[in-house]
């Protein structure tokens, strides 16, 4: 992958889920062609704002700070993580 590539939850999600596939297919005597995108989707926490991050291959955006990021990655990892508790 490129330089850049992030190391967090939501690429090992899409890296588990073509490795699942591909897993499935080869059981099934299939060629494994399963792949994943490679993206960066984040929100830079600073405790009271948030930064929303993006990054693929075609694009970069970065949002500026806003208080409403920092609420909406809360809600994310609630509900992320909710089904690990």
């Amino acid at each position: 992958g490129p330089d850049w590539m992030p190391k967090q939850a939501h690429m090992a999600d899409l890296q588990a889920e073509a490795a699942v596939a591909n897993l499935m297919d080869a059981l099934d005597n299939r060629p494994a062609t399963h792949t994943f995108k490679v993206e960066l989707i984040c929100i830079v926490d600073t405790c009271n704002s948030g930064m929303f991050v993006s990054r693929t291959h075609k694009n970069n955006i970065v949002l500026p700070s806003f208080v409403g990021f920092h609420w909406a990655k809360r809600a994310f990892e609630w509900n992320y993580l909710r089904q690990y508790r």
